[in-house]
């Protein structure tokens, strides 16, 4: 074979991945298959992974083979229609190039076989050719003799007569008329292809994964850093002008550069940066400008508030992996058929729940119980998961302790010098706030969302669980590549071969891709030939159904070409809903693998967060190549072929909103919990609320007596605690408490509180009530929640001051107001969570919302005068 300029074969695989085209990527050779099979037989001496290696090598080839002949009669039918065209000139260039690119295919194809064959036969020591008759010849002597035959292994000679033509073309001189065909005999490189001595004869065994592919656009979005741009520099000559301004003496030049670096960490988290970076990196800059003291900018670190927490955070993911949410709800929940009880069964046991597990927590556990609950009763799934997120949040400022907002106030109070909330110095206007709102989802959000009462009818016939579970799949779809990869397939059509039953029926398939060419009438009665491409869109219960089918392999949209070669026995099937801070979000999916291949996770199916969720039009190969263009947000769902290990140890992190072990049929249900430990997890979680309730502990070291009794009785371990903390959040937090001290130091927050008293003075106190009010809930559509706490309880003080109002009325007003994070699916993680699985629409959750908070508005604010009276 020819020589070619690649390195050395330890480094061989990677480069033939880099040097890869990839919308051909499906029909190069599986060298990475090859070489996993090699290193099988190697450690292990299996007969398995011997035959396994012989039926890739020749199903690899033979791919090559057939695309490379398609695509070549392809190339040379279109230089014909070019000669006989009259402006060949403007045409030749593509052709040109598409001709120069399956030359390279075909070389690179030619290497890595004469690569995958040398390492074959140093991994089996084979009797080399020396005369005696008896001896097998080795891989590489076969190899080389059957690339003879093999129209890719002669690409050089073969196209440089229509190379020649084109390049004529090109130049504007009118090349000679030609009309000779390239010959092709199929069916004698097949005979040389079955004439390879590897042993025994190939026994039929299914195959497993495939090559990774997918087709991804241009890595950076020109418009969106444009934006990014122009926002930075609007905003700092806004401040500029401000500050030339100079409208009072209250504000110095210091003042300024904090007014400058909070416009500037507003346009950061609106443009969806990791808030824990932004709020760090403008505390940091605060502190090197001299604007913060060390000790001022990093006291968080110290604080008992936020070192609680961390730990409760710790506490309810340790006590949630025990099931114990599986075990209550599963005997609380029942068979309700009218739609008001069974929400009324969902939210009551959360609420109380949700005193002391997160909101985040209680949301990924009910998910699946929501899933399976409400398809069982017969209700659409839309009816529980946007009201229960927003009950969750709400009911959540009960005690002090249920949720982060609450405890950073209570710090903060506490280090202003004032006198901190007593446990259930909020309960009255919470519970109140929380009973409002469950009556108001179960009266209002069904009429709202009516439209899910429509799809989850019965048709005639058909059981009303089997007609939700339809809409359900119709509405969440993801977007998924699968090749042919088994003989076992060949020859059948879509509707014998059993696919079509693992999806919703043949509207799945898009299209389907044979040797580069895309069809998109795909039929029933399609005829299945190997390494066909179908393109589908279709269910998450389809994609499980796929999996592990034999003879079809998934396509791993982000080019993970390692992991996507894996046997997929050893590997699970995890979704996950990407959060604002995972290093994957604003990159294209084929690119995805670069930001964190230590994870060893091929990404097979994909589908975009979007504002037009659920009204989306019938889906086209085009639509899905679109919309696998890039991560541009938070909320983007995808699939993961993963590790067995990998769920369990990613569970937390931070860059998902929500990871869950999808079933694949083999008995490993999603996110199993240890059943055994729920109990003594649950009495632990009960102590810890009596202790903390009843002021026996203080709440850090009643955080700290659960984790060490929960580790005690096994129900945890301390790898599995350090894990669990929430660093991040913790960063957000500490962030946020040193750019709200600079606010406050500053006279900032002092200006823009005589502000509203004085735009608010006729309406004063509830004027100003009202304000702060409406001030958090629009800053909750864009901060996190603690940031928001931290930001507004300097306004807060400043108003308190000069109008002489109680501190704690403002405050317990900011309390409640913060959790009413209900215009937005993006405003909080349970919006999100409720907003990738429900099949909701953007502008459902603005619509059940606004009127949610504007009842909770004058239902706070009277309850919170009166808790917190003028003295």
């Amino acid at each position: 074979p020819p020589q070619f300029r690649f390195p050395a074969m330890v480094e061989f695989g990677a480069s033939f991945r880099e040097q890869m085209i990839r919308e051909w990527r499906p029909y190069y050779l599986n060298y990475d298959r090859l070489k996993g099979w090699i290193n099988e037989m190697e450690s292990s001496h299996s007969d398995k992974a011997a035959r396994m290696f012989r039926e890739e090598l020749e199903l690899s080839v033979d791919r090559v083979h057939q695309f490379y002949i398609a695509q070549e009669r392809k190339m040379q039918q279109k230089l014909e229609e070019l000669q006989a065209a009259g402006d060949a000139e403007s045409k030749s260039a593509r052709l040109l190039q598409d001709v120069e690119q399956l030359r390279d295919f075909a070389e690179n194809n030619a290497e890595a076989l004469r690569r995958i064959a040398m390492k074959y036969d140093k991994s089996t020591t084979p009797v080399m050719d020396t005369g005696d008759e008896q001896a097998t010849p080795s891989l590489l002597s076969q190899v080389i003799g059957l690339v003879k035959d093999l129209p890719f292994s002669n690409a050089e000679a073969r196209l440089s007569s229509m190379l020649a033509l084109l390049e004529m073309m090109e130049q504007g001189r009118k090349p000679v008329t030609t009309r000779s065909r390239l010959t092709y005999s199929a069916a004698h490189a097949r005979k040389r292809l079955s004439a390879l001595n590897l042993g025994e004869p190939l026994l039929e065994a299914p195959k497993l994964e495939a090559e990774a592919g997918a087709a991804a656009g241009p890595e950076a979005d020109i418009a969106a850093w444009l934006m990014d741009q122009a926002a930075l520099v609007l905003a700092t000559v806004a401040v500029a002008c401000l500050a030339r301004w100079n409208p009072t003496p209250k504000l110095t030049p210091t003042s300024y550069l904090v007014i400058w670096v909070t416009s500037l960490v507003l346009v950061f988290l609106v443009r969806q940066f990791p808030p824990d970076m932004v709020l760090m990196s403008a505390t940091l800059f605060l502190t090197l400008s001299g604007v913060l003291s060390q000790v001022d900018a990093w006291a968080a670190f110290s604080n008992d508030v936020v070192l609680s927490v961390a730990g409760l955070g710790v506490v309810a993911h340790a006590v949630e992996k025990t099931g114990v949410i599986d075990i209550v709800f599963g005997m609380l929940l029942g068979r309700p058929r009218l739609l008001p009880i069974a929400m009324l069964r969902l939210f009551v046991p959360a609420v109380v729940m949700k005193v002391c597990i997160s909101n985040t927590c209680m949301m990924s556990c009910l998910v699946a119980v929501i899933d399976k609950w409400s398809a069982e009763i017969g209700h659409s799934q839309a009816f529980f998961l946007l009201p229960l997120s927003y009950l969750l949040l709400i009911s959540g400022t009960f005690a002090t302790f249920s949720t982060s907002t609450n405890l950073i106030a209570q710090g903060l109070l506490v280090t202003h010098g004032f006198e901190g909330f007593s446990t259930f110095a909020l309960a009255v206007p919470a519970v109140a706030c929380t009973v409002f709102a469950a009556v108001y989802m179960i009266l209002v959000a069904p009429l709202i969302l009516g439209r899910f009462r429509e799809d989850a009818k019965a048709e005639p016939g058909q059981a009303p669980a089997l007609q939700s579970q339809a809409t359900r799949r119709a509405q969440n779809r993801y977007d998924v590549r699968v090749q042919i990869t088994g003989r076992v397939l060949r020859g059948e059509t879509l509707a014998s071969s059993g696919l079509l039953e693992k999806t919703a029926g043949v509207g799945d398939v898009l299209a389907y891709e044979r040797y580069g060419k895309i069809d998109r009438n795909a039929t029933e009665g399609l005829v299945l030939h190997l390494d066909d491409v179908l393109w589908m869109r279709t269910s998450i219960e389809a994609v499980a159904n796929l999996f592990r089918v034999a003879g079809v392999a998934f396509l791993a949209l982000d080019l993970a070409d390692e992991a996507a070669t894996c046997d997929p026995s050893s590997r699970d099937l995890v979704e996950a809903v990407l959060d604002v801070g995972s290093p994957w979000v604003g990159h294209q999916v084929g690119h995805a693998r670069r930001y964190r291949p230590e994870l060893g996770c091929a990404i097979v199916a994909y589908r975009a967060f979007s504002h037009r969720q659920g009204c989306e039009a019938e889906p086209d190969v085009a639509s899905a190549r679109r919309q696998a263009a890039a991560f541009r947000r938070a909320g983007d769902h995808i699939v993961l072929s993963a590790p067995a290990t990998f769920y369990q140890a990613h569970k937390d992190s931070s860059d998902f909103v929500m990871l869950r072990r999808v079933d694949v049929g083999d008995g490993a249900a999603a996110g199993a919990a240890e059943s055994s430990k729920a109990v003594p997890a649950g009495l632990i979680l009960c102590g810890l609320v009596a202790l903390v309730s009843t002021e026996t502990l203080q709440l850090l070291e009643g955080v700290f007596l659960a984790l060490s009794a929960l580790i005690l009785t096994g129900c945890t371990t301390m790898d599995a605690v350090a894990r669990a903390v929430k660093l991040r959040t913790v960063l957000t937090i500490v962030g946020a408490f040193g750019l709200g001290k600079a606010i406050g130091q500053e006279g900032v927050a002092r200006v823009l509180a005589d502000i509203l008293v004085f735009v608010l003075a006729p309406f004063c106190p509830h004027g100003l009530l009202a304000a702060v009010f409406a001030a958090t809930v629009a800053l909750g559509v864009i901060f996190h929640g603690t940031a928001v706490v931290v930001l507004m309880f300097p306004v807060c003080k400043s108003i308190a001051e000069g109008m002489g109002m109680p501190i704690h009325q403002l405050v317990s007003v900011l309390c409640i107001s913060v959790s009413c994070q209900m215009l937005s699916p993006i405003s909080y993680q349970t919006n999100l969570v409720a907003y990738s699985t429900g099949g909701y629409q953007f502008a459902d959750f603005s619509k059940v919302g606004a009127g949610l908070v504007i009842c909770l508005a004058f239902v706070a604010i009277p309850l919170c005068e009166r808790a917190f009276p003028a003295p």
